[in-house]
């Protein structure tokens, strides 16, 4: 196992494209996008059932094997989060490498 950072971040289901890019404009190696996700945040409730899919949320997970990535992944999302809403939470975690 390795340590590594993981990132958890919550964005609008429309903004999505916006951060991906801005993922591999850092030259992230790699993250999942969970589609629809749902829950209860400061800006109300996101049903994952939206049709247009303009109130849905996404969930993006990084495991981010170098921590000073990890810092500037939080600082190029961080203007990203401030206007559409969002969150971004990071912890230490172990990669299970295979």
């Amino acid at each position: 196992m390795k340590h590594c950072k993981r990132l958890e971040i919550v964005i609008e289901q429309p903004m999505a494209r916006r951060l991906s890019g801005l993922l591999d404009e850092l030259e992230v190696p790699g993250y999942t996008i969970i589609h629809q996700a749902s829950g209860r945040g400061d800006r109300g409730t996101r049903q994952a059932d939206d049709i247009s899919g303009a109130l849905t949320n996404c969930l993006f997970v990084i495991a981010c094997p170098d921590e000073a990535l990890a810092g500037r992944i939080v600082e190029h999302i961080r203007p990203l989060l401030t206007r559409s809403g969002g969150i971004c939470m990071m912890s230490d975690a172990m990669w299970v490498r295979h």
